[in-house]
């Protein structure tokens, strides 16, 4: 059956500090979806991000993946953040769903919650203002259209484990490597900043424990960390630095309130005085990288692109006039005007300016030929029969100019386009994949579904059973197979009431479990069996099972059904229903199996005595040692020596309730011992002997060969008396003949 994950995610606003670290912290099992924005990480088969700009894409988006938990950051959970507000596209957020069963978390910057005490007329900066409206929007969407909404007002994010995230203290530390760093705040000013990791853990627990009214939470800033120590500790990483603090009015951010703690039993974990010199190491490693892939002449010339041009141009007129001089006597090469030539290629490689600057520089170069051959400049520029030349390097450079600059115009509008389109690509690919694995995953269900039904029919005719004995075997390996778990067992409780003997285990899981256990100290489990039929190990007490279930027949306990152990994923409530529904299975086969048994017990015994006989017997001996053989169960057979002497009272007395003593084909008496083991042999021969009788242990192999023996007889004698039958119905039927004659 194929796995679907368990919720979709939406992460949306300013998520430049999300790692894949931080989802795998936040939103371990479900699929995550990040609205694309510069620096965000990469996605895998868990992690997809898309592009939300656009109102349709933003539609799109919402439609296609059907999100049941949303978180916005915004954007005043960086400091001196140079990011537009986020008004806007938390409306149309909010505004897309409005009419969906969403859960929506907002996280938002201290803006709002900060005090200013020493100015007790001032409340408001435009950032705090711009917070509470974001936070109100929320509100309102949330009681007029009973959106599942939650706000947390949590300080400054930071991200020691990702370079890109802490854009406050990139900026801090690229003015640290230049020499100097200004501060806005005061030397003496608190800082404000969370660990995204603590934050990931506080949403993780949200998320987990939901509720559906709309609440603000306060995330208290624990740490005694001012703006001088963060100082201190990057002017040890920078020798010489010089520092100078402002003049602002001192801030002061609201005190625990411990909702968090109480409610969550969160509290923030990592200081940033701890993580800062880590901070500061990735920042160095990253810029150690990037200084390592940069080479002096090549960025320099990518720098000044303009000038190297400028140069290129020079240097080819040069050389231009260098060849015109030297081929001027010749006949054919003289008719070929170099400096339109050199015109044309400029134009065309560069553009229409460096073309009309080399029109430029080749006017110049005709003027200075014209002077050199004693030519004077008046005529030149009064006669306008010489500007033709002239106008023609202009016009050559201009229009080849303007033909490259339309042609590089035309492929960067198409490399746009193109870029587009593959954006669009890639998300409807996205798009594409996603909704093939809802496929795979609603088709396992639907599979698995139908299997179900099929699986129910195959465990209703597994216990359908009349032997209690086999139906402990079958009940154990449905259960292991439907739960998953591997440490079931089953005790039967005695007609005292005080006793539960263990009749059947899972394989290799016997060791877990007591062979025979006093009730009386198993007060509360027995108390919940009674009251609700099914007992939760919810405070994980040592030597307890996790689960425990109830089979009560005539009114009273019967039997009780227990998981030693159940893995972390187990302990939740669509586990108890299954594992409750299962039990209620077997405990409809186990009572209609204790009340055949009942009734056909006396079919079953010897006339006149306690035995029973070998008819009823020998299945249930084949039943343990299928049990045995299954690794569920241990037994021992007895030899009862003296037993004929009365009906069989001594040896009923002297047995356990789970415990069965009967008539095999060679006329002795037999006892099957259940869930006992030959160390254990003397204490039984102990109340055999008081008893007035004598046991004698039937080996292994001994067992075998008398079991294979009866079970051919019984099989001989069951065809005997089908075959006269059989024989009868021709006689039957000439008689009637013959009669009708």
């Amino acid at each position: 059956m194929v796995m679907g994950w368990q919720h979709e995610v939406l992460l949306v606003g300013d998520t430049d500090f999300i790692t894949q670290q931080w989802i795998q912290h936040a939103f371990p099992r479900d699929r995550v979806v990040i609205a694309e924005r510069e620096g965000t990480v990469g996605g895998n088969d868990r992690l997809r991000i898309v592009n939300m700009s656009g109102a349709n894409t933003l539609a799109e988006t919402l439609t296609a993946y059907e999100f049941d938990r949303i978180v916005f950051f915004s954007e005043n959970l960086t400091p001196r953040s140079d990011r537009d507000g986020d008004l806007g596209a938390l409306r149309r957020l909010l505004h897309a769903i409005r009419n969906r069963q969403t859960q929506m978390l907002m996280v938002s910057g201290p803006e709002s919650e900060f005090i200013y005490p020493e100015n007790a007329d001032v409340h408001d900066t435009s950032k705090s203002l711009m917070s509470r409206a974001s936070e109100e929007l929320c509100l309102y969407y949330a009681h007029t259209y009973h959106l599942e909404a939650k706000i947390i007002r949590c300080p400054y994010l930071y991200a020691p484990e990702r370079n890109g995230a802490t854009a406050y203290f990139g900026r801090l530390f690229e003015q640290a490597s230049a020499g100097s760093i200004s501060f806005r705040e005061r030397e003496q000013q608190q800082t404000c900043f969370l660990c995204a990791d603590d934050l990931a853990e506080l949403i993780y627990r949200m998320f987990d424990d939901w509720t559906a009214e709309s609440e603000v939470f306060h995330v208290p800033n624990v740490f005694n960390f001012t703006y001088g120590d963060l100082a201190d500790v990057i002017s040890a990483a920078f020798p010489g630095l010089s520092v100078t603090f402002g003049e602002g009015r001192p801030q002061s951010y609201p005190a625990d309130d411990h909702a968090l703690r109480l409610r969550y039993g969160w509290s923030p974990r990592y200081s940033l005085k701890q993580d800062l010199p880590l901070v500061l190491q990735r920042w160095k490693e990253a810029r150690a990288q990037e200084q390592s892939g940069k080479h002096p002449i090549w960025d320099f010339l990518r720098n000044h692109s303009k000038p190297w041009i400028a140069f290129e141009i020079c240097v080819t007129f040069i050389l231009e006039e260098l060849l015109r001089t030297a081929v001027q006597g010749d006949s054919q090469l003289g008719t070929v005007d170099l400096r339109l030539f050199f015109v044309v290629i400029v134009g065309t490689m560069y553009g229409m300016n460096a073309g009309v600057f080399a029109a430029a520089l080749a006017c110049a170069g005709m003027a200075l030929s014209y002077a050199s051959n004693g030519a004077s400049f008046a005529p030149l520029f009064y006669d306008t029969s010489n500007w033709l030349a002239f106008v023609v390097y202009f016009v050559a450079g201009a229009v080849c100019g303007y033909v490259q600059l339309r042609n590089r115009e035309n492929l960067r509008f198409m490399r746009d386009e193109n870029s587009l389109l593959r954006e669009r690509l890639a998300f409807l690919r996205d798009l594409y994949h996603d909704v093939l694995d809802d496929r795979r995953m609603l088709r396992g269900q639907i599979i698995g579904r139908r299997d179900s039904f099929g699986k129910m029919y195959a465990m209703t005719r597994e216990l359908d059973e009349v032997l209690p004995r086999k139906l402990y075997h079958a009940a154990i390996r449905i259960m292991q197979d439907t739960l998953g778990g591997d440490s079931f067992g089953i005790y039967r409780i005695d007609n005292g009431g005080r006793f539960a003997h263990l009749v059947a285990a899972s394989p290799q899981a016997e060791s877990l479990f007591s062979k025979s256990v006093l009730l009386e100290n198993y007060a509360n489990i027995v108390t919940a069996l009674d009251h609700g039929g099914l007992w939760v190990n919810r405070n994980l007490e040592q030597n307890l099972p996790m689960y425990a279930a109830g089979v009560r027949a005539d009114g009273k306990l019967s039997v009780v059904i227990v998981l030693a152990k159940a893995q972390p994923d187990q302990m939740n409530l669509y586990f108890q229903n299954l594992f409750t529904i299962m039990c209620g299975l077997v405990q409809s086969a186990m009572v209609r199996a204790f009340d055949y048994e009942n009734v056909a017990r006396q079919t079953m015994l010897v006339p006149g005595t306690e035995f029973l006989n070998t008819q009823a017997f020998l299945p249930k001996v084949l039943a343990a040692n299928e049990l045995k053989y299954a690794h569920m169960s241990n037994h021992l057979l007895l030899r009862v020596e003296g037993a004929w002497q009365d009906d069989g009272s001594r040896l009923r007395g002297a047995l356990r309730q789970t415990d069965e003593a009967g008539v095999l084909q060679d006329g002795n008496v037999y006892v099957l011992m259940n869930q006992v083991s030959e160390h254990e042999l003397p204490i039984i021969n102990g109340r055999l002997t008081q008893a007035g009788l004598h046991a004698k242990l039937v080996s292994v192999h001994e067992e075998d060969s008398l079991l294979a023996e009866a079970s051919e007889q019984v099989a001989a004698e069951s065809q005997a008396d089908e075959t006269p039958r059989s024989d009868a119905a021709p006689n039957d039927s000439a008689s009637h003949e013959g009669g009708a004659a």
